[in-house]
């Protein structure tokens, strides 16, 4: 069972994208007291992603990482969580300065990689890109850097991808440009830094990116390899669910009519074969593919 500060903190994810101002009100009367050093560092990653990512509230952000910066469960884990936090601040709101000499590699990676997700969520795609790039760059200097080390890009690449793909027909064409660029490159990161099925789900969201953007043909091989790893590692049905469900689109995309019927009756299989969870988490991508199909 979840303690009571996991139910907070999940509750406040849950609620943050549409109700960030009552985010930030719980947050500041403090509901629920993180109970050690890696409570305290989640709820310092939800704080800045509330307060500046998504309502642009710089000063009230650097506020709160000071006001937790002498708490007695602050340990090196959240000292440099702390400096990673000011650091990513700073950068978001002046790109390209080297303000923290003194961190780490894997923390200035990290740093850039919030200040890019920072940037994105007030409206500054190119922002976003020139910080991952740098972030890239640094990498680029280092072949044999650790997974550990390309994790911070491979996250970052992939949230800021499907937050381009979630805007739809909002996005600019730099936009969709840059949504492939990301989704590009967080394969390559997650190549470096996780495992098949990470990978796996990067080759899903290249093929549903360069579906929203237009280019079926270009979708088809990333939606074949997603659905390969699948069956090669014995994936749950969850993944074969939607490796399934994006093979239907594209087909059905290219006209293919009789590959998108079959694809749409193997994600009914597996839908069929879910937990009641996950069928409540893919109910809505599999009552949207009929709209797809000839």
């Amino acid at each position: 069972m979840a303690s009571p500060f996991d139910a907070f903190l999940a509750q406040c994810w849950a609620d943050h994208a549409d109700h960030p101002h009552d985010v930030v009100h719980r947050l500041t009367r403090r509901e629920a007291s993180p109970p050690d050093s890696a409570a305290l560092a989640a709820l310092l990653r939800l704080e800045l992603h509330v307060r500046a990512e998504h309502l642009g509230d710089f000063e009230g952000a650097r506020a709160s990482l000071g006001r937790w910066a002498n708490d007695p469960l602050v340990d090196d884990a959240v000292r440099s969580a702390l400096r990673v936090g000011r650091h990513s601040l700073a950068l978001a709101e002046r790109s390209g300065e080297d303000l923290a000499p003194g961190l780490s590699l894997e923390e200035t990676l990290r740093a850039e990689a919030c200040a890019a997700a920072i940037r994105l969520g007030r409206a500054d795609t190119p922002g976003a890109l020139a910080l991952l790039r740098t972030a890239q760059a640094r990498l680029a200097a280092l072949p044999h850097a650790a997974g550990s080390v390309h994790r911070p890009l491979a996250v970052a690449c992939n949230n800021l991808a499907w937050s381009l793909h979630d805007a739809g027909s909002a996005r600019s064409a730099a936009d969709t440009a840059a949504m492939l660029e990301l989704a590009a490159a967080s394969r390559v990161h997650w190549a470096e830094a996780g495992t098949w099925l990470e990978v796996q789900r990067a080759d899903h969201c290249l093929a549903l990116c360069h579906l929203s953007a237009g280019r079926p043909a270009d979708a088809l091989p990333f939606a074949e390899r997603c659905l390969a790893s699948c069956m090669e590692n014995a994936a749950p049905a969850f993944e074969h669910f939607h490796a399934r469900a994006a093979l239907c689109r594209v087909h059905a995309a290219l006209g293919q009519a009789q590959q998108a019927l079959q694809q749409h009756a193997a994600a009914r299989e597996a839908f069929d074969g879910l937990d009641d969870a996950d069928r409540a988490a893919c109910r809505n991508t599999l009552d949207a593919l009929p709209a797809w199909l000839p």
